[in-house]
């Protein structure tokens, strides 16, 4: 909580503000402060907002929906235009973005426009959907897609992933090996065999979003796994090892399907 009163001030100006914009929503002011990056109001009411979604608030959610998921389409078209791979990226997205206590929303501090961090979100799912899936057919150039990645990356973190690339290859595939049968027959369905979660559902026989419930806890279950590992394994400072579970977490599509190749 600030306690300088001239931003104190300034942080309530830009809450009036963003509970202007969206009205229908009931944030509490401290929620709000508690969420504001290091004194930037310059996306108030995108933050506001994200308070809501991050509180599984239905308004939030429907306005989520229809203002930013709907509106990626586009950046994921660039990557495969099919409408398939279109609607699952986005399905994934909306599962990643606002569901769970590792849901991406929750990081979210009003550094810059929301409708550009969820875009940049959804270039990367696609990507790793995309790679994971080993779908050959790119509408971009391959150089694009390549570059669209490696410029979400900070360098240093980059360059920390490389150098610990042994530790977590082997963290990830300890997690997977702790996985019930069931539940690594599931990734290795999505993420080797490239199957759809539709394609899963018939094979065993459940609606696809049981196939996506499962999926997103074996997935969460291998994260948690990691994390808890690297903590104790890595001598690196807390915000180094942050950093470095933040891209793992970003990357667990590649970084899952990597290891269950290796393992396979």
């Amino acid at each position: 909580m600030p306690d300088n009163s001239s931003e104190i001030d300034e942080i309530r100006q830009a809450f009036a503000v963003a509970r202007a914009a969206w009205p229908a929503l009931d944030v509490a002011l401290d929620v709000f402060t508690a969420r504001v990056a290091g004194g930037d109001h310059g996306h108030s009411s995108d933050l506001y907002l994200a308070c809501a979604l991050s509180a599984g608030d239905p308004v939030a959610i429907a306005a989520f929906d229809e203002q930013f998921l709907a509106g990626v389409g586009d950046a994921i078209a660039r990557i495969d235009r099919s409408r398939d791979f279109i609607a699952e990226v986005q399905q994934i997205l909306r599962e990643r973005l606002l569901v769970g206590p590792h849901a991406k929303i929750h990081d979210y501090r009003g550094g810059g426009a929301l409708a550009g961090w969820v875009r940049t979100a959804a270039v990367r799912t696609a990507l790793n959907l995309q790679r994971a899936t080993r779908r050959e057919t790119l509408v971009a150039e391959p150089y694009e897609a390549s570059h669209a990645i490696e410029s979400l990356l900070d360098p240093a973190v980059a360059l920390l992933r490389q150098r610990h690339t042994p530790e977590i290859d082997a963290a990830l595939q300890r997690a997977i090996g702790a996985l019930e049968p069931r539940a690594r027959l599931l990734l290795q369905f999505y993420y080797i065999d490239g199957l759809t979660l539709s394609a899963i559902a018939a094979v065993e026989r459940v609606g696809t979003s049981t196939v996506f419930r499962r999926l997103h806890a074996a997935t969460e279950a291998v994260l948690t796994q990691v994390k808890h590992e690297l903590t104790e394994r890595l001598a690196l400072s807390a915000d180094s090892l942050d950093s470095l579970i933040r891209h793992v977490q970003d990357d667990i599509d590649l970084s899952i399907s990597g290891a269950l190749s290796a393992a396979s």
